[in-house]
This record gives C-alpha cells, structure tokens and sequence, in this order.
C-alpha cells in the first residue's frame, strides 16, 4: 500500500515510517492476529457453554449421573473456602489464646507487686509509733535549742543596746547632782542644767535652748541605739536645718521633706500625692524669754510648750516600753515635766551591766519547761532596757504582746499635758514686770501727774551719769487713780538702788526701773 502523503511503497526494513499511514499499515498484521485469537476463545467458550448446559450438577442428581469435571471442580472450590475459613479461625483463636495468657502475665505480676506492697506495709507500720515518738522528741528538742540559742543571742543583745545607751549618755556628761539639806537632786547634761519643764519662766533663752539641743540629740541617739520609733518624730539638726523640731502624734511619720521653720519652704513634688499636705515642725529652741515670747509671739509660745510636752511625752513612752518606772506612773503632769529625772533612770540607772554568767543563769532560767511542756519565752517577760523594739523579731513592739503592753500605758494626751503646763507658768508669772529706762525718761514733764519720793534731786557732777538716782524715786499718780478704780492692779513703788545693788542686778543696765502696769 502506498502513503497518501508520500507516495511511496511501504517496506518495513529498507524504508522508515515516515506518516501516520505507515504506522497504520504496521499496526495491520497485529490486528488481524487478534481477531483470530478472539474468534476462537468465542467458539471455545460456545463450546463449555454448551456442556456445562447438558450436565446436570444439581445435588439431587446421583454422583455417578453427574459431571465428573464439574463436580471435582466444585468440590475444591468448597474445600478451598472451608480451608481457609478454618486457618481465619485458627488464627483468631491463637491470637485469643495469646492475648488470654498476656493478661493471666499481668495479672499474676500485679498480685505479686500487691503482695510485696502490703509485706513492706506491714514491716513499716510495725515500729511506726516508736519512729513518730523519737522525731518528735528530736523536733522539741531542735525546737527548745533553737528558742534557746535565740534567747540568748537576743539577751546579749539587749545588754549591748543598754551598754550603748549608757555610754553615749556618759559621753554627754549626763549626770546627777546631789544639792543641799534636805536633799535634792539636780541634773546636768553637757555641763548645763536640765531645765525642769515648770521653771522654764526664770531660764535664759539660750540655756533652756542648748539644753533641750542636748536632751533631743541624746533621746534621738538612744532611740536609734534600741530599735525604737518614738511617737512624736523628733528632726535633728542637719544639713540646712540648725536646730531640733518635733512633730505631733498625728503628723509624724507622715510627710516628707520638711523645711526649718521660719525658711523659705520646700515645693511638694506634684507626682507624690502621697505627701501633699506638709505638716508643721513644733521648734524645740526660743530666742526670747518665754515671759516675752507669750506676750510677742503667742503662736510661737504655744508652738514651743508643745513640742516640750510632745519631748517629754516621748521620754515617758519610751521609759515605759523599757520597763523604767516614771514616778508612781499614775501620770501625773511631774512625771512628764522633769525630763532630767526620766533620762537619768532611763540610760543611767537601768542600764546595769551584768557578767555572761549571770545572762546564761537568766537564760536558764526562762528556758525551764512549764504545765505545757513548752518554754517560757523571752518575749513574754517583764519588758527591761533593750527587750522591746521595732527592729527585731524577738520581742517585737508590733506584735500582740507588745500590743497589749503599749494598752496598758493610758498616757494622756500631750495637748492637755500643754494646757497643764500652760496655766502653770502663767500661774508663776504673777511677778511684775521691770523694764528699764533711760535718764530721759525721768525728766519733768508737765503732762505728768507724779509724786518724788526722797527729797530733791541733787544736780549731778560731771561724769556721774544717774548718781541722783540712787536716792529717790518717782510713782506715778495715775497709776495711783486707775488702781482704785479698779482698772489695773494694785500700784507697786518701785524703789531706787543704790550703786551696789545695781552691780547685783542686769549687766550693762545703767538707767532707772519701774512697775509697768497689767
């Protein structure tokens, strides 16, 4: 067959393919064999057909009456499927078998781990009692050298604060003096009398001010030696701050950094909103006589008794809570005034050193076992100089104990404590007033009705400035008049003195004196 496309005659051998006709023509022969094969398959199974439809291979059908090829074939199609539905069965129960003795394995080790269990059991809980009673002795007894250990750490602490106390106040020269018959004491710190708080009226301003200096250095060092916040908060003086302040119990600890009073004061920072309002420092310094000071000054009067009375009530509080008796503590206002007194029983007397030996008796002692089997704490005894403190576990003043030792204080309030000490010194200054004049004031005027008492005044001599003055004197008729009406008190003559009693009187006053009126 020639190619459409080329025109050739096709060869198999000598020419190649060269379209799709050349590879029809090739694909020919393996057509037709096809064919063939598939028209005799079709007459062979026309044939089976046709004998397998002859032969009768129903089961009524005798053996011997049957097909022999189709019955054989039959027979080991059966025996094929029930061959291997036995070897499924087989297999499955094998498996069964398997699995049955992997848990009989199982079971048998659990029973003998049970059984191993409850022996270790029953070994342990044979001398459990004995066990539980000899850790707990060796617990109590842990517990018993533990609390001792403490204790004893904690005494010798307390007699090293006491031993502080006693010598910073020996280095202040705080002493006491013995004056007079019948016996009285006085009290001196640096060498200066400590002012008894009823007697401030006759006190310098400069001596009343460096002692209280003294007392507020030497109280806030003591308090710093034993742990222990006071409640009125007392400022030393530091950098840009000369002299000592105090606070009242509702404002201290409560504020931050405050100037000195009278100083230009300290802008609050607008992100603390914690310290907004700045309390008020109450001085523990005059610079005028307290006499002076209430007539010029009232708020700076009241502002100075408070803050003595706050200083003496932190003297007594702290007296208190270090077992030092203040008087007969029924709180009297003498109690709080003498602030001497206190300070002296306070680092003087009560701290009474004691050798190791006697620390470890006392110890001992307080370790001893009660009813409860329990040992007696420190923390619960009688409070003694350095026990109580803000700054240690042991015998804390925070916790209940020190609760209700702080309960049983009843201290008054330091404003009615003021208002005592208030009417006290205006009690006392009922002396009247002199104040001093110079020879200017003496002299003739017509505007005064006044009466000279000693005769004429001789003319002075040359150089002798005021001698006629120490002879005479001059009362005033009108202070005679308003006294007997009733308007002021009665009139006081001041008298002259004479040369030798003004040596005795003011330094540098050099001019006359007389009553002023009230």
């Amino acid at each position: 067959m020639n190619c459409d496309i080329c025109e050739r005659v096709h060869h198999p051998k000598r020419l190649p393919f060269l379209c799709a006709v050349d590879a029809r023509n090739e694909l020919y022969e393996g057509r037709i064999a096809n064919a063939k094969i598939l028209m005799e398959k079709e007459v062979i199974e026309s044939q089976v057909n046709r004998l397998l439809a002859n032969s009768d291979a129903s089961p009524g059908t005798p053996a011997g009456h049957r097909s022999s090829r189709a019955y054989l074939e039959n027979c080991a199609s059966e025996e094929y499927k029930a061959r291997e539905t036995t070897e499924r069965i087989i297999a499955s129960a094998d498996r069964l078998r398997d699995e049955v003795a992997a848990a009989r394995k199982e079971i048998e080790e659990r029973r003998a781990a049970v059984a191993r269990k409850k022996s270790a059991i029953a070994s342990a809980s044979q001398g459990i009692p004995a066990r539980r009673n000899r850790e707990l002795d060796e617990t109590r007894k842990a517990i018993k050298m533990t609390k001792y250990n403490w204790d004893r750490e904690y005494e010798a602490m307390t007699q090293y604060k006491a031993a502080l106390c006693m010598e910073v106040a020996k280095l202040y020269r705080l002493q006491r003096v013995r004056r007079g018959n019948p016996v009285r004491f006085e009290y001196k710190i640096g060498g200066l009398d400590i002012v008894d708080l009823q007697n401030m009226n006759s006190v310098q301003p400069e001596l009343l001010s460096a002692s209280l200096g003294h007392i507020t250095h030497l109280l806030f060092l003591a308090s710093h030696y034993l742990a222990i916040r006071l409640p009125a908060e007392i400022t030393p003086p530091h950098n840009d701050y000369p002299r000592p302040t105090i606070f009242s119990l509702s404002s201290s600890y409560q504020h931050g950094e405050v100037a000195f009073p009278g100083s230009s004061p300290i802008p609050p920072d607008p992100r603390d909103r914690q310290f907004a309002n700045v309390p008020f420092p109450r001085p523990l310094f005059i610079d005028k006589p307290l006499t002076t000071l209430a007539k010029e000054d009232p708020a700076t009067y009241n502002a100075f008794l408070e803050a003595v009375c706050l200083l003496g009530y932190d003297i007594v509080w702290l007296c208190r809570t270090q077992g030092v008796p203040v008087g007969d503590n029924n709180n009297n206002f003498d109690a709080f005034a003498g602030i001497g007194r206190n300070m002296y029983n306070l680092l003087i007397n009560s701290s009474l050193q004691r050798n190791p030996q006697q620390i470890a008796d006392d110890i001992g002692k307080q370790i001893a076992v009660s009813d409860g089997n329990e040992p007696t704490e420190l923390g619960k005894a009688a409070p003694r100089m350095g026990l109580y403190s803000h700054g240690s576990g042991h015998a804390f003043l925070g916790s209940a104990t020190g609760n209700d030792l702080m309960r049983n204080f009843k201290l008054p309030n330091p404003i009615k404590l003021m208002d005592k000490l208030k009417s006290k010194l205006n009690h006392e200054n009922t002396i009247p007033e002199w104040e001093v004049l110079e020879d200017d004031a003496w002299a003739p005027d017509d505007a005064d009705d006044g009466v000279l008492v000693g005769g004429a005044r001789p003319k002075p001599k040359i150089g002798e400035r005021g001698a006629r003055f120490g002879f005479d004197s001059y009362m005033s008729v009108n202070t005679v008049k308003s006294a007997g009406s009733g308007d002021h008190p009665p009139l006081v003559i001041s008298t002259a003195t004479n040369g030798k009693d003004r040596e005795k009187g003011e330094k540098g006053s050099n001019g006359w004196t007389k009553v002023k009126p009230r």
